[in-house]
């Protein structure tokens, strides 16, 4: 309905306008669609609607692109997401959402103090997120997902200590802890100006809620994802253990064999691309075996299980040891990774610098 003053992702207003340009563009980019014929015998089996406000849809358009998928892509779909903002009364929505064939409620709550929703710019109150979360648990979805954020101007640890209580007596199959970041040139950047946050402070209350999750029994698999045994996003893994993935609509990625591509942000030029019979690439990126080795080493390092670099490596055809062997021993012998025979993996007390760690890779 608006956008948040501190997201930097590519999202518009709602309009109706907007939304049919969307239903149109997306039925013409899945019937063009192209780069499959690489991987053969590709099986989707997840569905992933986000981000954004996907809940501003409701359950007839929701329905409407898992049948696109299901059709155009011979989907046989085990894992459907959906994300969706708390409040705006789209609580009636949610059994739709569930008969639609969506498995896996995604609710951005970010936090449920309201002081801190309100220097986000959230248009709902702790109470609502808490009513959205608790009508999505009846709904009866197979996982409730739930994302937090952390590094707030104003935030305390009492603020903290009281949203992941509030969180654990929901007991949340998933949840996602994220530092508030990338703010540069956006209306977000003068409340930090005004306002700064304490680093050190930042990753002491990270610790603290990672420490309460792991005591619930939502163990951490990746360093901002959190689960019950079982219930790890299934689509996400993709991207970190460096699977397939095809992406429609604005701003969408996709990764097929060695070539990655990224849509046009906007969704004006998207869809006037689709018009003109073109594909709406805005990025295309083709590896070679060597760089696609190197990617999927850093993706699946942001896993606490790490990646088998031997067997990564005859993936790609390529000795990721002799690629990447001097920056390895150096990480490991500064304590930054930790190699068991083929295994690599960042100690969890490193996960939160892994970009300084990756970086070398």
């Amino acid at each position: 309905m608006s956008k948040c003053p501190y997201c930097h992702f590519a999202s518009e207003g709602l309009t109706g306008a907007g939304l049919r340009a969307w239903r149109e563009g997306l039925k013409k980019e899945a019937g063009a669609a192209d780069g499959l014929g690489e991987t053969p015998g590709l099986c989707f089996d997840t569905l992933y609607i986000g981000g954004g406000t996907p809940s501003l849809l409701g359950p007839d358009e929701v329905a409407a692109v898992r049948g696109l998928a299901e059709g155009r892509f011979a989907a046989d779909i085990a894992e459907f997401t959906l994300e969706a903002n708390p409040g705006g009364r789209r609580e009636g929505f949610l059994g739709g959402w569930r008969d639609a064939g969506v498995t896996r409620l995604s609710v951005g709550v970010q936090s449920f103090d309201d002081g801190v929703l309100q220097t986000l710019g959230r248009p709902y109150s702790a109470d609502e997120a808490l009513a959205f979360c608790r009508a999505g648990r009846r709904a009866g979805f197979g996982a409730l997902a739930v994302d937090l954020m952390t590094g707030i101007p104003g935030e305390t640890p009492e603020s903290a200590d009281g949203t992941v209580r509030t969180l654990i007596g929901l007991e949340p199959d998933h949840v996602s802890v994220y530092f508030l970041e990338n703010v540069e040139g956006l209306p977000f950047e003068d409340v930090l100006r005004r306002r700064p946050v304490d680093e050190a402070a930042s990753v002491e209350t990270f610790l603290r809620i990672r420490d309460a999750l792991e005591a619930a029994g939502l163990r951490q698999y990746e360093i901002s994802n959190f689960a019950r045994p079982g219930k790890e996003c299934r689509h996400n893994l993709k991207y970190w253990r460096y699977e397939p993935f095809y992406g429609l609509g604005p701003s969408a990625c996709s990764h097929v064999g060695l070539r990655r591509w990224s849509n046009k942000p906007s969704l004006a030029a998207w869809s006037e691309a689709l018009g003109r019979g073109e594909a709406p690439r805005d990025e295309v990126v083709e590896l070679d075996p060597a760089g696609a080795a190197r990617e999927a080493l850093v993706f699946g390092l942001r896993l606490v299980e790490g990646v088998d670099a031997a067997a990564l490596g005859r993936r790609f055809g390529v000795d990721l040891f002799a690629l990447c062997g001097r920056a390895i021993d150096e990480l490991a012998a500064e304590a930054l990774l930790v190699r068991t025979g083929d295994r690599l993996r960042i100690p969890p007390d490193k996960l939160l610098v892994s970009n300084s760690i990756l970086s070398r890779l």
